[in-house]
């Protein structure tokens, strides 16, 4: 899927399959789901865009939501490797999120997290995975804060 003038098609087909994988619970695809949006979206030209995501909200949820599903996943390698994925090739959007960014930089410093969970769930409730909207938001908060 990566024709040129496709863009939009590719963009709503995997709008679709992360509705499928957070129905079921693989959040790790959902979170690479996310990521193909935020790219397509992110090299296509200028003009194209415009047209896509006129006011830009859509690359910005996404990459917001590709790395809060990434962080979300069970520890594993893949994991480990997508949290270094975002920290190389995505530094100025992290820049923008310094709230996911201090959660990337902890969990890849192994440096144990302050657990005042009450805090942690006022800051993720801003994030559309932790929203009543989103199929699982409560299972996705208690997976966050474990």
């Amino acid at each position: 899927m990566d024709s040129k003038d496709l863009e939009k098609f590719k963009i709503e087909y995997f709008g679709f399959m992360i509705q499928y994988y957070v129905h079921e619970k693989m959040t790790i695809l959902a979170a690479k789901a996310y990521q193909t949006i935020y790219d397509t979206i992110f090299k296509t030209s200028d003009e194209l865009k415009a047209k896509l995501d006129p006011e830009g909200k859509v690359s910005t949820t996404s990459f917001q939501n590709f790395v809060i599903y990434v962080l979300n996943s069970p520890y594993d390698n893949e994991k480990v490797d997508l949290l270094n994925i975002i920290v190389s090739k995505y530094p100025r959007e992290l820049e923008k999120n310094e709230g996911l960014s201090k959660y990337v930089n902890k969990l890849l410093t192994f440096e144990l997290m302050p657990l005042n969970e009450r805090e942690i769930e006022t800051q993720m409730l801003a994030y559309s995975p932790f929203q009543e909207s989103t199929e699982n938001n409560k299972q996705h908060m208690r997976d966050f804060i474990r």
